[in-house]
């Protein structure tokens, strides 16, 4: 009691009042923040863990430049048949089918037309007898030198007229000019075929094989004609042979026409292919795509040393797919490997545990 009565006596001071209570409060905020601060400054600062690289050791070698882009492949031989007659469709290989030269791929209604060219044939046949009686009547002097001439030009006039008749009867049966297979029938049986609009696709089936590619005009100027290049599908591999550059440019592109040998793929016709073109070739230091970085900066290759990295600036003489062929990077540098992603993860200084040691880069 005589605690409080003391306190109470103290809080009736003004001056208590009016700077004590003030004070007070801001002790009672400031005590609470106080012991946080210690608390955080007594807490452990958390482990920092090493980067993992794999390493790998630069190579003097000699590096193809490849850039790729997108090719139409086709087969040297292929043809699209279309109709010289208007005729119902009887008879057109399906789709896949495989043929030989000579093989009939297509045949139409020529009923019509064989019943003229047998008329035909009648008439010719009868004016040829004409002849020939003529010409034993001319032998004797039967008949004039005029009169000879009007039989041998009907006669004439009855083989032209029948030729003609044959002529268009062969037009409803087509043979496949080559061996090939059918690509694509634009008609079924029954559909009335009309002259000059294709009726069928046929695709050659070898020995030779073209893909055209469209490449910028900065890079087709450094593929030369009869340079060897490759064409990729489905995992695989095959060379390529460049047949012609052709000269005019259209939105900027040329068309680079490539020739193979042989179908080793099995590439269907008509099919986009991945085309490798070699643009340049480069002799320096050969390192691993995934051990350089590039900023606004230049290209930075990343090393380690002492279990620590270092972003070393190379300057870049060439690229493919997988490596870098640089200058101005030490030949004994080791190089951490990483996906793209990570390596803009890694800084300056950042401690390094090796994965694996794959020695010197291939």
């Amino acid at each position: 009691m005589n605690f409080m009565r003391k306190l109470a006596d103290i809080f009736k001071n003004p001056a208590v009042r009016k700077f004590g209570l003030p004070a007070l409060a801001i002790i009672v905020i400031a005590v609470p923040v106080i012991r946080r601060k210690m608390a955080i400054v007594r807490e452990k600062a958390p482990d920092t863990y090493p980067v993992a690289l794999d390493l790998a050791s630069p190579r003097l070698g000699v590096l193809r430049a490849q850039e790729t882009f997108l090719g139409l492949f086709k087969p040297e031989n292929q043809a699209a048949l279309s109709s010289r007659l208007s005729a119902r469709v009887v008879f057109i290989a399906d789709e896949g089918t495989a043929v030989k030269q000579g093989d009939v791929v297509l045949r139409l209604d020529t009923s019509d037309l064989a019943a003229g060219a047998e008329a035909f044939d009648i008439k010719k046949q009868n004016q040829e007898k004409v002849y020939n009686r003529d010409k034993i009547l001319f032998s004797s002097g039967a008949i004039s030198q005029e009169q000879l001439e009007n039989s041998q030009n009907l006669y004439q006039q009855a083989v032209s007229a029948y030729e003609a008749a044959a002529a268009q009867l062969s037009y409803g049966v087509m043979n496949a000019p080559f061996d090939a297979v059918v690509g694509k029938r634009y008609l079924q049986p029954g559909d009335t075929a009309v002259p000059g609009k294709p009726l069928l696709q046929l695709d050659g089936t070898g020995p030779g094989y073209e893909v055209y590619a469209d490449l910028p005009v900065e890079t087709a100027a450094k593929i030369k004609p009869g340079s060897g290049q490759e064409i990729a599908f489905n995992g695989g591999v095959q060379t390529a042979r460049v047949k012609a550059v052709v000269p005019a440019a259209a939105n900027n592109l040329m068309t680079v026409k490539l020739a193979l040998s042989g179908n080793k793929l099995g590439i269907p016709a008509g099919t986009y292919v991945d085309t490798h073109f070699y643009t340049s070739v480069s002799r320096g230091l050969i390192v691993p795509a995934n051990s350089v970085s590039r900023n606004m900066n230049g290209y930075f290759a990343l090393t380690v040393k002492d279990g620590t990295v270092h972003w070393a600036p190379v300057k870049v003489l060439g690229a493919d797919a997988a490596s870098y062929c640089v200058e101005g990077l030490d030949p004994a540098a080791r190089l951490g490997t990483a996906p793209a992603q990570d390596l803009l993860k890694i800084y300056e200084g950042q401690k390094v545990k090796a994965v694996r040691e794959s020695g010197t880069y291939d």
